[in-house]
């Protein structure tokens, strides 16, 4: 798998820099023309450098060996780091000790940062998106059907280095850090190697770290830099011209010769990249007067959570060279001077920005911008609140990336928010696979897509064109529209949809109904911040429901429909398939004041068809310890005194409302489910592949009725296993009644509903 992703990398590669043009000549900014013997001179000795090189997570060994070096006294006074070994000596660069870099490996939310899934900071209507359409795999529409840049936008990676490195925004280059550093990056447009040793520190280790075909690459002073590894895997050449007397490179790859090789397709590919990041490793190689080799061949590039084994490793390999490392060791007093050194050009303090900066946002995002960050200007940074604003705009998906910097000007010191504009879209395409099985043989298929494109009438508009085929096809759009940047926003909307829905008695199907549904209305709502919402409105349409298959003197319903509704939606979690926290709730008001005619055998009934109905659904998670989750499910409705049809009844018999039962073997103008179980993590897929696999059990209560006296108190067990994939959530469960039934379940697409 690892040598597929390379090839695929590569390919990613190449398809990103063809449509670029080749920018004018520049000035080579990797070119260091300090003499090397001038920090060696400054130091009255020779300095020594360390090159942390790139393996992905394996890269976190290099905590291990820093630790030794302390421990021994062997100073590292330049460094230089590629991909992973790019962070590592970047965050060592800036003033951690080995102590706080092992600290600050370790509270990292690694799910965060390089899993595929930003659900947790969507705003509700793209949560309401996922939800529907919860393939992990975008799409974008500009020119044709575009894949995504990289299965990550990098956004929390650019975010935590953001943190990290602020208070440097005003360096000259890299030198005036505690430790002289140098990141290496590759520009895809010239095919060059590039050393980054001056300009924005979190945007050299941003690009230092654009694994191709993970995160995307970075676009800086005219050049598109990706991950350096491919052509200087383990910088020992860049530490030596720095200036360092003595090099001690850290490699964390394989270069070893391979005893056997992939003779497929995709086998050959990735062989040959790896044949030449291994020569060009070998090469830089020779710069190093110790090189210390980590034997790593048990842990795979997306290790990430195996930190404290891979420290471990990291320290273990240095032990084993510490023949040749110890030469290095300074005496105590000159180690605690360089210790004091480093802590002295160590920052920590932010200045208060004077004046706010924005870059790359449309017209109304900028002004929404604007308005919040004013709060901003001329008081103390506060990174969560101003991270928990830049969410506003960065919850709308439309942006790559929504970070910010400081940044120093002839007016002051300022605060720069940028925004990262997809390259692929909008528009959007999402795309959706819904499966389950309705009865114990039975299966509802649909294949679903959403287009989505922003600013059609107006700034900060949003159209969604949706369309289903399958077993329920449908066709829908709607239009968004908010009242400049105020909270007040217009969705009108229109629809049309034909679904089966059955009439079921002990597993049997008793009667199915096709019903066509036709709809137009318009909605007035308010957004409640970015995880809620208020919607108001009316509607008008036809509604069909023909007998398919069953008694033919079963009802059928024809004629217009039309009503009213009232809608409050939120939603706090972090996950669409199993959170490990937060609340998604629905409300729903709603008044039908005129429904179709309902006819037997070809005549005409007499029925009042309006009804009043309250509808409320809600599922909470609470995290149960590292790999536990506990979770609650309840819904309840009520269609108070009236008498709704067949088509507005409110149906139990599916995953975590009834399981045991078929779907809509329950029936009735009022019901209440009341849902509780335990998850418990199993298994985990490979990042950007998907996420956690869950198991567990749960206790299904619920009944619907006619009356609230006839209400019983149903009870169904149920255990299952729960992926999240690529694809979306994957279902595999059973239930059962405490009187013997039984059904087995499988569903692809949302399953709390």
């Amino acid at each position: 798998m690892g040598r597929l992703m390379t090839a695929l990398a590569a390919i990613a590669c190449a398809s990103c820099a063809a449509p670029l043009q080749r920018p004018a000549p520049r000035p080579p900014g990797a070119a260091d023309t300090r003499p090397p013997s001038s920090i060696s001179n400054a130091l009255g000795r020779p300095a020594i450098g360390v090159a942390f090189g790139g393996g992905s997570a394996r890269g976190i060994a290099h905590v291990g060996v820093i630790r030794w070096l302390e421990e021994h006294r062997i100073p590292i006074d330049v460094a230089a780091g590629t991909s992973m070994g790019g962070l590592v000596g970047g965050a060592f660069a800036i003033g951690m000790d080995a102590r706080e870099l092992e600290a600050f490996v370790a509270s990292l939310d690694w799910d965060q940062l390089f899993g595929a899934s930003t659900f947790a900071y969507k705003n509700i209507r793209r949560k309401v998106d996922a939800r529907a359409y919860p393939t992990r795999l975008e799409f974008g529409l500009k020119g044709g059907i575009v894949p995504p840049t990289a299965l990550n936008s990098g956004e929390h990676v650019e975010l935590l280095l953001g943190r990290i490195a602020a208070p440097y925004y005003d360096l000259d280059d890299f030198d005036s850090l505690p430790t002289p550093f140098r990141a290496v990056a590759v520009d895809l447009l010239s095919a060059q190697p590039v050393v980054i040793r001056n300009g924005s520190l979190a945007d050299a280790l941003r690009a230092t770290m654009s694994l191709p075909m993970i995160f995307p690459p970075v676009e800086m002073n005219g050049q598109l830099l990706i991950d350096g590894g491919t052509m200087n895997n383990v910088p020992a050449d860049i530490v030596r011209a720095t200036g360092a007397g003595r090099v001690i490179a850290i490699n964390v790859g394989d270069i070893a010769d391979r005893e056997g090789v992939s003779t497929t397709m995709f086998g050959v590919a990735g062989e040959a990249i790896d044949a030449m990041m291994r020569a060009s490793t070998r090469r830089v190689l020779a710069a190093a007067d110790v090189v210390i080799n980590i034997p790593l061949g048990r842990y795979k590039s997306l290790d990430w959570r195996r930190s404290a084994e891979l420290i471990a490793e990291g320290y273990g390999a240095a032990e084993r060279m510490r023949d040749q490392l110890l030469p290095f060791a300074v005496g105590e007093a000159e180690f605690e001077a360089w210790r004091r050194a480093r802590h002295d050009r160590r920052r920590s303090a932010l200045p208060q920005p004077a004046f706010i900066e924005l870059d790359g946002f449309a017209a109304n995002d900028a002004t929404r911008l604007q308005a919040l960050f004013a709060r901003h200007v001329g008081r103390p940074i506060d990174v969560s609140v101003m991270e928990h604003d830049l969410a506003s705009v960065a919850g709308l998906d439309r942006y790559e990336t929504v970070t910010w910097q400081l940044i120093k000007e002839a007016r002051g010191v300022g605060l720069r928010i940028r925004g990262r504009v997809k390259t692929y879209a909008p528009p959007f395409m999402m795309l959706g696979l819904n499966l389950e099985n309705t009865t114990s043989t039975d299966f509802r298929t649909t294949a679903t897509a959403r287009y989505l494109t922003f600013d059609t009438v107006g700034s900060g508009s949003e159209l969604r064109i949706d369309g289903t085929a399958g077993s329920e096809p449908s066709v829908a759009l709607e239009l968004y529209r908010p009242f400049g940047t105020s909270l007040l926003f217009v969705a009108p909307y229109a629809g049309a949809g034909r679904r089966t829905f059955n009439f079921i008695d002990h597993d049997e199907v008793v009667a199915r109904y096709t019903q066509t549904v036709a709809r137009v209305g318009f909605n007035v709502g308010v957004n409640l911040g970015g995880r809620s919402d208020v919607r108001l409105g009316t509607y008008a349409g036809r509604s069909n429901a023909s007998i398919a298959v069953g008694d033919p003197g079963f009802p059928e319903l024809r004629g217009r429909e039309t009503g009213a509704e009232l809608v409050w939606r939120l939603d706090t979690q972090d996950s669409a398939t199993v959170p490990s926290r937060g609340l998604a709730a629905e409300a729903r008001f709603s008044r039908v004041f005129d429904g179709p005619d309902v006819a037997v055998s070809g005549e005409t009934l007499e029925y009042d068809a309006s009804v009043t109905q309250f509808s409320a659904i809600a599922n909470q998670f609470w995290r149960a310890g590292p790999r536990g989750r506990l979770f609650a499910y309840g819904a309840i409705g009520t269609s108070f005194d009236g008498h709704p049809l067949p088509t507005n009844q409110f149906a139990l018999g599916a995953p975590f409302r009834l399981g045991a039962f078929s779907a809509g073997e329950l029936r009735g103008p009022r019901y209440y489910v009341a849902t509780g179980g335990y998850l418990r993590q199993v298994a985990r897929l490979p990042d950007f592949m998907g996420g956690h696999v869950f198991a567990g059990g749960w206790l299904e209560n619920g009944d619907a009725f006619e009356r609230w006296s006839d209400a019983r108190w149903r009870s169904n067990g149920g255990i299952g296993v729960l992926a999240d994939t690529l694809i979306g959530p994957v279902l595999v469960a059973g239930s059962w009644s405490f009187d013997g039934r039984w059904r087995t379940y499988v569903a692809i697409g949302r399953t709390f509903r």
